[in-house]
């Protein structure tokens, strides 16, 4: 009886060791393969353009500064560019519909500039054309007919403000390519700030 025990208890710690080696071979196995999965995110394999952390991480080549850059200038411009669109259809005043073709100006061209420069720093942006558009509603015609012009204006001086900012932001950048751009961009939209009745003492402030 005592020989059958300790049979027994042994063939027990046998399988018990046996289950202990299988679990470190399969954790040392699922560890080594993680970092073979890390190791070869970062590598650029041959006929790979890019990194694979870039190919299939949604990693992109700018910081997070020039990243919220992209996503926010690219957006403003879009939906600045249909307002304007909107408001010279509109009974707007002719100082609001003139500011509206500047801002037209200003941005129509940019969005396929901002977009084009994204793709080369590997960030995605959507399609203007998917983007909601809808009028702010304090400033939309009223069942007479009229527009809130000065609301408008109002309006284009704040969102020429917050890009303004932007602008800055990128210029302080370490990416050449993304200063050069701000420094490029920057005069027009002071321009079109200074026609909405903003000024540099105002944007300080801000």
């Amino acid at each position: 009886m005592t020989k059958v025990l300790i049979g027994t208890t042994f063939l027990a710690k046998f399988v018990a060791l046996n289950e202990s080696m299988m679990k470190f071979k399969f954790i040392s196995f699922a560890a080594a393969s993680l970092a073979v999965v890390a190791l070869g995110s970062c590598t650029r394999h041959a006929g790979e353009p890019v990194s694979r952390d870039i190919l299939f991480g949604n990693a992109t080549r700018v910081d997070t500064e020039g990243f919220t850059f992209f996503k926010t200038v690219y957006a403003k411009a879009v939906y600045e560019t249909e307002l304007a669109k909107h408001v010279r259809l509109t009974q707007a005043s002719p100082e609001a519909k003139e500011l509206a073709g500047q801002v037209i100006e200003t941005y129509e061209s940019a969005i396929p500039e901002l977009v084009a420069l994204a793709t080369d720093f590997y960030v995605l942006l959507p399609d203007a054309k998917t983007l909601a558009f809808a009028v702010p509603h304090h400033f939309d015609v009223d069942s007479l007919g009229n527009f809130d012009s000065a609301a408008y204006i109002e309006h284009v001086q704040h969102e020429q403000g917050a890009i303004l900012e932007q602008l800055g932001r990128i210029d302080r950048n370490t990416s050449k390519v993304l200063k050069g751009y701000a420094k490029e961009k920057l005069p027009a939209v002071k321009e079109l700030f200074a026609s909405a009745g903003g000024s540099e003492d105002h944007h300080a402030h801000h």
